[in-house]
Parts: structure tokens; sequence; C-alpha cells
């Protein structure tokens, strides 16, 4: 059974005066009001879509090698990283062409999923926690893991790794076999 407010009553739940325009007396007035069903002429609004992100980076990702870091004062990647990252890519064979270098610190409300969809890459590296996007798996350290058609190495940052000498061969010893 349903309760029904009669006008008499809203003095009791309103004691205030309420003001209200034409329309919506004649609207409120009637015993029962209903939502009417819209019609040709009142167009359903279309879902509203969220465009794909759109991700600034360098490199040419020729080869899906995506490289994730974290720079607050970089676009990409500080100078005095981008040196030691391209000399250790080009032992092993990678240009700036075959990677993408993604500074994550402007990208904090993108997720994995966002990231994976846009690059979808074959190789992955991670330099340091604060590189990691919301919601991407758990991934170990200094391991290369393989997951959903990607290889994943989460490792040190540069910060971490420069003047140490055992984190920069941990690193080094994972990333050739990346």
């Amino acid at each position: 059974m349903k309760a029904e407010i009669l006008p008499g009553q809203l003095t009791y739940f309103l004691p205030e005066e309420l003001y209200l325009l034409k329309a919506d007396k004649d609207f409120y007035s009637q015993p029962t009001a209903r939502v009417e069903e819209p019609t040709a002429e009142q167009p359903v609004a279309a879902p509203i879509e969220t465009p794909a992100p759109v991700f600034k980076y360098k490199g040419g990702n020729q080869k899906n090698f995506l490289i994730l870091t974290h720079y607050p004062g970089a676009d990409f990647i500080a100078d005095a990283h981008l040196a030691p990252l391209t000399s250790t890519l080009g032992r092993l064979n990678f240009t700036m062409d075959d990677i993408a270098i993604v500074n994550i610190n402007h990208y904090r409300d993108h997720n994995w999923k966002q990231f994976f969809e846009y690059f979808k890459p074959q190789k992955l590296m991670v330099l340091g926690k604060s590189a990691l996007p919301a919601d991407m798996p758990i991934l170990p350290l200094n391991q290369i893991i393989e997951a959903a058609g990607y290889r994943a190495l989460y490792t040190f940052s540069f910060d971490e790794m420069m003047g140490q000498k055992e984190n920069t061969k941990l690193f080094w010893n994972q990333i050739k076999t990346l």
C-alpha cells in the first residue's frame, strides 16, 4: 500500500511558504504524478562516450617496447638519465625509434588498461615504484615475467641505480634477457 501525502499535509512537513511556477503547481496538484516516456519529438540523449586517451611519449614505439618513468620535473625522463638508458638499450640493439618512454607523472588519472590498450606493448619496463600505473598487476622487483602476451620488467628507477653498483648490476642482468 502506497502512502500518499495530501496538499494540506505539506504544511506539516514544510512549515515555510513554497512558491512554485504555474507549470510545477499544475504538475504537483495532480493526484499522481507520472514520468512521461520520451516521444519522437523528445529524443533520448545518447550516452556520453569517453574519448580514448592520447599519450605523449618519446621515441617511435616501432617495436612496442614501453618504458614507464616518473619524473615530476621532466617531459619524459631526466636528461642525466636518458644517456645511460639509450646506451643500455643500444647494447641490446634497440634505438629510440623502437621504444616509447612515457612519464607516468603526467598521467596519474590513467590506469594500466589504458596504457596497455594504447601502446600494445610486447616488452615493458617500469623504472621505479612511482612509475607503476594504477591497478597494474603486481610485478616482482627485478624479475622478468610474461603476462598477456608481453614480457615485463619492474626494476629500480635511475635515481636508485646511479652510483649504486649492486642495483645497476641487478638491472643489467635482467634487462639483457628482456
